[in-house]
């Protein structure tokens, strides 16, 4: 098998198609926002701004300015730590928790109806091999 001329045919055809709206939706807050909320969500105790940088493979600087961005939509709240004051941790408010939540269902939703149109066959290939795939990049690690 050629696997050069498949990845070349791959590159072709992803490039070619604008993005599907279930990407945009998720693509559509700057500076990396979307993937703070969504971390946040998880780290329930709230993390510092390094954390962030650290496990979303930001810049501190891009981080910083999504959280000041973040800040003034009321989505986050910066605090400092109870046991060392020099320490700020970043926490999700309720409405960004809100937020958060009416996005993924909105995104889930789209996602759904793509699916839908490749037929279950080809959905649960399709799903499969993305699965694999992300295996195999996290191999590398």
């Amino acid at each position: 098998m050629d696997y050069r001329a498949l990845a070349n045919e791959l590159l072709s055809n992803m490039t070619k198609n604008p993005k599907m709206q279930f990407q945009k939706k998720v693509d559509d807050l700057s500076n990396g926002e979307k993937r703070i909320l969504g971390h946040l969500v998880i780290w329930k105790k709230g993390v510092t701004s390094g954390e962030i940088s650290e496990k979303l493979v930001m810049s501190t600087p891009r981080v910083a300015s999504a959280l000041n961005s973040l800040s003034k939509k009321g989505f986050i709240e910066r605090h400092r730590d109870e046991h060392d004051k020099r320490i700020v941790i970043v926490t999700i408010t309720e409405a960004g928790h809100s937020f958060v939540m009416e996005e993924y269902e909105e995104a889930l939703s789209m996602l759904e109806k793509t699916l839908q149109k490749l037929g279950e066959k080809d959905a649960k290939e399709f799903v499969r091999i993305l699965k694999r795939i992300t295996e195999i990049g996290t191999e590398d690690e």
